[in-house]
């Protein structure tokens, strides 16, 4: 499934790592949000029962599901503005602020 390919390929980029913190949290950021532009990917309900279900199954490991979760939800909410890029809404509104690798979902 290409939701699944997605995954892997944010793993990739998790491993491969950008510094400082913020910059990396960002460029994760902007990966996973452009990749939800694909028309081919499941909706948004789906995709959110998925990554849901991902996390509960692995409630020590599940960081990157989080993550993608977190994106998710603003991409499906819209609060980026149309003239910015991902990562430079990242940027400019501190989205790292907003995320908790921790949370329940």
């Amino acid at each position: 499934m290409r939701f699944k390919k997605t995954l892997v390929i944010a793993s990739l980029l998790i491993i491969a790592g950008c510094s400082p913190d913020n910059e990396h949290f960002c460029a994760r950021y902007e990966y996973v949000y452009a990749q939800l532009n694909d028309p081919e990917l499941p909706s948004y309900g789906e995709m959110k029962q998925a990554l849901q279900i991902e996390i509960s199954q692995k409630p020590d490991d599940n960081d990157q599901q989080r993550f993608m979760l977190f994106v998710l939800e603003e991409y499906h909410l819209g609060i980026k503005q149309g003239h910015q890029t991902p990562r430079e809404f990242c940027m400019a509104t501190e989205r790292w602020q907003y995320y908790d690798s921790k949370a329940s979902k």
